[in-house]
C-alpha cells in the first residue's frame, strides 16, 4: 500500500502538493479548500488485479474536473466512490447526490465533474478502466451521477465489499486473486444497479437498448461452442443483417466481439493461479473454442505469443509478485 499526504509540507503550498497528488492517483483535478491555511489530506492507494483502490481523506474542500481537464482526457476511467466518513455532494452529467456513510455514485472522467465536502471527509474510490467495466455493465455512462443507497439490497453488498477489500488490502491481498475479486466486485455492482434502476440502464435509442441486450446474451453464452451471428440473431428473432447494424456503432463486428470475449477469459485463466492445472486446451474449449490449432492462430494474432509461451512467460515474470 503507498500514501501520499501533505502532512510535511508547510503552509499554502499544502495545495498545491494536494493537487499534483490526486492529479497522479486518480485524474487531474483542482481542489479549492474551505481553509488553505489548515488544509491537510491524505490518500492511500492499493492495486488489486487491474483495478486500484484509494481512500482520500481530507478537511473541507471543494474539487473540481474542469471540462479542459476533461478535454485532454485520452483514456477512459470511471471512479465508483463510495462514502466512509462525513458527506459528499457529487455532481456530473446534470445529476447532483449526496453521499453518506455506505452510499455509491460513479464518475466520468471524459466528463466535467466536482466534489464538495464541509467538514472532514474520508472517500473509498475505487478506480476502473472504461473497458474493464464495459464488460460488466455495457453502458456506464448511463449510471454516472446517480447515487446508490449503500443502506439496504445488493448496493450494500458491494458497500459492504469494498470495505472488506480495502481493510485487507491493508494486510495484504493474495496477488494471485486480485484479477478474480476484481471480476466478482463489478459483477456485484453491476447486478446492484440492475437490480436498483433496472430498464434505465440501457442507451436512449431503442437500438441502443437491444444492443445491451444483444451483448449481455453473448456474455452469458460465451461458453457455448455454437455461439454465431445465426445463432444470437435467432434468439432475438431479428436478421443477422441487422444484428450486424445494431454493432456497427461499436466499430467491432458480433464475431469480433465474440472472439475478443472469448480470448480475454482465456487470458484470464492462463494467468490464474487456480487454474494452473488445467491444460491450455481443456481452458480454451471452456471457453466455446473447438479447435486447438485455430485456437493458437487467433491467440498469436491477438497477443503476439502462443498460449504457452504466453503462459509460461506470465509465471516466470511473477514468481515471486508483490502488492504494490
Amino acid at each position: 500500500m503507498l500514501t501520499y499526504s501533505t502532512h510535511d509540507v508547510l503552509g499554502r503550498a499544502k495545495v498545491s502538493h494536494w493537487n499534483e497528488i490526486i492529479s497522479d492517483v486518480f485524474t487531474p483535478l483542482e481542489t479549492r479548500p474551505a481553509d488553505r491555511d489548515n488544509f491537510d489530506a491524505e490518500v492511500r492507494t492499493a492495486r488489486f488485479g487491474r483495478l486500484w483502490l484509494a481512500n482520500a481523506t481530507s478537511m473541507p474542500a471543494t474539487v473540481l474536473r474542469t471540462q479542459q481537464h476533461a478535454d485532454r482526457e485520452t483514456d477512459q476511467r470511471f471512479f465508483l466512490h463510495m462514502q466512509m466518513k462525513g458527506s459528499l455532494k457529487v455532481s456530473q452529467d446534470g445529476k447532483d447526490s449526496t453521499l453518506n456513510e455506505g452510499d455509491l455514485v460513479l464518475c466520468d472522467n471524459t466528463l466535467p465533474y466536482s466534489l464538495a465536502y464541509d467538514q472532514y471527509c474520508s472517500t473509498l474510490v475505487l478506480i476502473v478502466p472504461g473497458d474493464d467495466l464495459r464488460k460488466h455493465l455495457p453502458t456506464p455512462e448511463q449510471v454516472i451521477g446517480v447515487k446508490l443507497s449503500g443502506k439496504q439490497g445488493l448496493p450494500q453488498t458491494v458497500s459492504l465489499m469494498l470495505d472488506s477489500i480495502w481493510r485487507q488490502a491493508g494486510d495484504g491481498l493474495p496477488p494471485e486473486l486480485g484479477s478474480r475479486i476484481a471480476d466478482s466486485l463489478l459483477d456485484v455492482f453491476a447486478t446492484a444497479w440492475t437490480a436498483t434502476h433496472g430498464a434505465s440502464v440501457t442507451d436512449t435509442a431503442v437500438s441502443g437498448a437491444r444492443r445491451v441486450q444483444v451483448k449481455r446474451y453473448i456474455e452469458a453464452n460465451l461458453r457455448d461452442p455454437e455461439l454465431s451471428v445465426r445463432s444470437v440473431a435467432a434468439a432475438f428473432g431479428i436478421s443477422p443483417r441487422y444484428l450486424h447494424m445494431l454493432f456497427a456503432p461499436e466499430n467491432e463486428t458480433v464475431s469480433s466481439y465474440v472472439l475478443r470475449r472469448r480470448l480475454e477469459e482465456c487470458v484470464k485463466q492462463l494467468t490464474d493461479l487456480l487454474w494452473r492445472k488445467r491444460t491450455i486446451t481443456e481452458i480454451a474449449f471452456g471457453w466455446g473454442f473447438n479447435n486447438a490449432t485455430h485456437f493458437a492462430r487467433v491467440f498469436r494474432d491477438q497477443y503476439g505469443a502462443s498460449p504457452r509461451d504466453f503462459r509460461n512467460s506470465y509465471r516466470a515474470e511473477n514468481a515471486s509478485p508483490t502488492l504494490s
